[in-house]
């Protein structure tokens, strides 16, 4: 025989032999497979990403004058793209009780607390608070405004907080972290 030979199944071996109708099936099918499982990446992603830190970035936000008990203001945090819009929330003296009582008082500093705004959900735009909540318009997710954890609605997480400090001289308030990721929250 030559150097292609017959085998018992019928296959034709050797070294000039291309791609066979087997191996070129198999290519096919893997190929298939790979294209069909891509698009589920992001959702394995929005599931199972661990929160990411954007590390400390000092932005000054605000002055304590500028923010009665009770206020709310809008300031982008890292930085200035419409994703990074947040909120910081004066907390009334009641609210600030109840956080410390419940123990949601983990972002509170001097009173004030900041979020990102972009829903967990599906990333609409939330509306200033309501009755001690954030709400988001989309589909009626409502967070806790002290430590902005879901109270209600099909958000799968947490709002991304923004950690801050208070300068006691000056009275400016400053946002120095993200803790979460925008858009897929916190947690």
């Amino acid at each position: 025989m030559t150097a292609e030979e017959a085998t018992d199944t019928g296959e034709v071996t050797g070294p000039d032999v291309g791609l066979t109708r087997r191996l070129f099936l198999k290519l096919l099918m893997g190929v298939s497979v790979i294209t069909a499982l891509i698009p589920f990446t992001t959702m394995v992603e929005f599931f199972y990403a661990n929160p990411k830190t954007q590390g400390s970035i000092r932005k000054k936000i605000a002055n304590v004058k500028d923010l009665p008990e009770g206020s709310t203001m809008v300031f982008f945090f890292p930085g200035d793209d419409a994703s990074e819009r947040s909120f910081i929330t004066h907390l009334t003296a009641e609210e600030q009780s109840r956080a410390k009582s419940e123990g949601t008082d983990e972002y509170v500093t001097d009173g004030f607390v900041a979020f990102n705004t972009i829903c967990p959900h599906l990333q609409c735009t939330l509306e200033f608070p309501e009755d001690s909540e954030y709400v988001c318009p989309c589909h009626g997710a409502y967070f806790n405004i002290a430590d902005g954890t879901v109270l209600g609605g099909p958000s799968p997480r947490p709002l991304p907080a923004v950690k801050l400090e208070v300068e006691q001289g000056s009275g400016d308030i400053y946002a120095v972290e993200l803790i979460g990721k925008i858009g897929y929250g916190r947690g």
